[in-house]
């Protein structure tokens, strides 16, 4: 298909040689790209048992099928692999400027394996894909390698990059792949994958042209989504300040449906960081390792990470490739980060902390310093360590120090407890960099319960918060029951991404899908808490619509706008020259779902034990606060949605009648 570049190439580090390999347009017709594509040759290509941190995984860097076609926000790029983190199928979404630089180089995705003897940087511009000495960058971070690069680099196209930093270089379970300064992948250990095989960086500058069947119906789609988007502002009467009341606004106990185009006013004015208070009040952001409330970080905390804290020092707007709405931003924290200890960061490329920093880093920990966060997200994205599971880990560490479980001299001197910011930045630093009382917590929530388990001899699963070895985004489960079955039944376990009743209510998909359930103006939010197959329908279509944008390059904030605004099944016929319904495409997006359902089967990975700890189920529930008295069944609601999947509601498995359907 003219959309795709018909082929993708395979690495093998260890030898050093390549291989192209050319995919027939079933394939592509099947699959799509992105994470479908890399779903099928992943299933196929690592064998049952492989070690996530051994040559036999395979990492890849997927481009989308909508990537360089003229459609607007579809330059997402995915990395895929065996995750060390969960053990099973992992993949990690990112922005920035990659993926259209994979495209450029003459594939849909690029596939390494084996273990360079080593360090290496992949190179792939006009004279072709080659490999070279990186010995001289090992040890940098990944902010530094990068430019680096770019200030050696002579060809006369300026090469787009993805590089590891020194936590990904020790192997950190936790830690992802940068790409233009600090746009991250940074979740399922990808970053791990990466330093295990020694490639410290892929280097692409490519001049391949990229195609498109309607370029004039591209151009129209494009258009009228670049007008409305345009159009959507926020009220000049409406400041920072009005941001707790529009918490409190979303956390009534009637849902009105709104229109989803409303959200790119609030990404354009602040980005995701709108949502740094008012997810307190409406009990979305989860507070004191989950079990906290707004009782434990009353507004005269929360004001103190509200968003102008950071578009104050906000320097121009940050917009990935191919992006109208620009949600992110570039910070001038001159005297901040090396007053406290840090690297001077050069001012020019330092992109802000994002919502799930936030929360990670504040709510989650009590803490209020809002300095301390811009440093946090400095060492993340230079470590390359995981925002939303360097944080919960934290969490998780100081809850340890108040229960006991840690004693002194493990602590090294950290007076770890409750909103101790400095502490808060010593350990992370300690975990960024494996050293003393930092390795017990460098590999993630799951492996540092683990490690104080065979010291202590306690259990310490109740507040070990994770699914299947993931933190879980920074939405609480007991504020949207949908989150909390996307984080217990996704084959990622733990992602933020997958499914809401938030996000379903906006998309719209029931005015594009035909059995997609439809959403009344207005209902009372209690039927959310309910396992019924209606729920269950609008888990499994919000899920299908995210697998089709991870095919396509697209990015879930346009998807939120809704399918009437930004219309992926006309942009996927348009681009594609194909005349599919959205019922056809929808069933491409169960496939690559059931795909990564298989991969993680293939690889021993039980779902059952994937759901999430009881705290965020509300077992107990809180007896103050917005989600005070939630309860979530998420055992039940989990196996509705793998009843309309079409797997065995029993345990996750996929019906044979399923796959045979699927072609699978």
């Amino acid at each position: 298909m003219i959309n795709n570049m018909g082929k993708i190439l395979l690495v093998d580090l260890a030898s050093g040689s390549f291989e192209e390999r050319t995919l027939s347009d079933s394939i592509y017709r099947d699959y799509m790209g992105g994470i479908g594509l890399a779903a099928r040759v992943l299933l196929d290509e690592i064998p049952a048992g492989a070690d996530p941190l051994g040559p036999d995984n395979i990492l890849a860097f997927m481009t989308g099928a909508l990537t360089g076609t003229g459609s607007l926000v579809t330059g997402r790029w995915m990395v895929a692999c065996k995750s060390p983190l969960t053990g099973g199928w992992g993949d990690s979404n990112c922005g920035g400027n990659l993926s259209p630089a994979i495209k450029q180089c003459g594939y849909d995705g690029i596939f390494f394996k084996g273990i360079s003897p080593a360090p290496v940087l992949f190179i792939c511009d006009a004279e072709g894909p080659r490999l070279e000495p990186a010995a001289e960058l090992w040890g940098k971070d990944a902010i530094e390698t990068e430019l680096a690069i770019k200030a050696q680099w002579k060809g006369q196209k300026k090469p787009a990059v993805a590089a590891i930093g020194y936590a990904a270089e020790k192997l950190s379970l936790i830690s992802g792949i940068s790409n233009d300064g600090g746009r991250y992948a940074a979740r399922s250990g990808v970053g791990a994958v990466m330093g295990s095989k020694r490639l410290k960086a892929l280097v692409l500058a490519g001049n391949k042209k990229i195609g498109c069947a309607n370029p004039e119906k591209m151009r129209e789609l494009s258009s009228r989504f670049s007008e409305r988007v345009k159009k959507s502002n926020v009220p000049k009467f409406v400041s920072y300040r009005q941001l707790d009341l529009l918490g409190k606004m979303l956390g009534l106990p009637i849902v009105f449906r709104l229109n989803g185009i409303l959200s790119t006013a609030f990404f354009k004015k602040w980005g995701t960081i709108y949502n740094n208070t008012g997810g307190i009040v409406n009990g979305d952001t989860p507070i004191k390792n989950w079990a906290g409330t707004i009782k434990d970080f009353p507004k005269e905390k929360y004001e103190h990470i509200n968003a102008h804290w950071v578009t104050d020092r906000e320097t121009k707007k940050y917009f990935c490739y191919s992006c109208v709405i620009g949600c992110g931003g570039i910070c001038d924290v001159n005297g901040i980060i090396e007053n406290r200890g840090g690297k001077d960061t050069g001012l020019s490329h330092t992109h802000k902390p994002e919502y799930e920093t936030h929360a990670a880093f504040g709510p989650l920990c009590l803490n209020d310093d809002e300095n301390s966060i811009f440093i946090c997200n400095d060492i993340c994205n230079r470590s390359g360590l995981d925002t939303i599971s360097a944080g919960s880990t934290i969490a998780f560490a100081i809850e340890c120090c108040e229960r006991g479980i840690l004693a002194e001299q493990q602590l090294e001197g950290l007076d770890l407890r409750w909103g101790s910011s400095e502490a808060i930045i010593q350990l992370l630093k300690k975990m960024a960099n494996r050293e003393g009382v930092g390795a017990i917590f460098a590999d993630g929530t799951k492996k540092a319960a683990e490690r104080l388990s065979e010291l202590t001899g306690k259990d310490l699963s109740a507040f070990a918060i994770h699914a299947g070895g993931q933190e879980p985004g920074m939405h609480d489960s007991r504020m949207d029951p949908l989150m909390g079955v996307a984080f217990s039944a996704d084959p990622t376990p733990g992602r933020h991404t997958i499914a809401a009743d938030v996000y379903y209510n906006v998309m719209r998909l029931w005015t594009k899908v035909s059995w997609a359930p439809a959403v009344p103006q207005m209902y009372l939010k209690e039927t959310e808490y309910k396992a019924t197959a209606e729920e269950a329908r609008k888990a499994v279509a919000s899920t299908l619509y995210k697998q089709l944008a991870d095919m396509a390059g697209g990015c879930l904030f346009a998807m939120i706008t809704g399918v009437k605004n930004w219309d992926l099944f006309e942009m996927l016929n348009a681009a594609t020259g194909l005349n599919r319904s959205p019922d056809e495409y929808m069933e491409i997006g169960r496939r690559a779902q059931t795909l990564r359902q298989l991969f993680n089967l293939k690889h021993g990975v039980d779902p059952t034990a994937n759901f999430i700890p009881l705290r965020l189920q509300g077992k107990p529930p809180l007896s103050a606060g917005a989600l005070r008295g939630k309860q979530v069944p998420i055992p039940e609601m989990v196996s509705l949605y793998w009843r309309e999947m079409g797997w065995d509601e029993s345990n996750g498995v996929p019906l044979k009648q399923t796959l045979e359907r699927l072609g699978l």
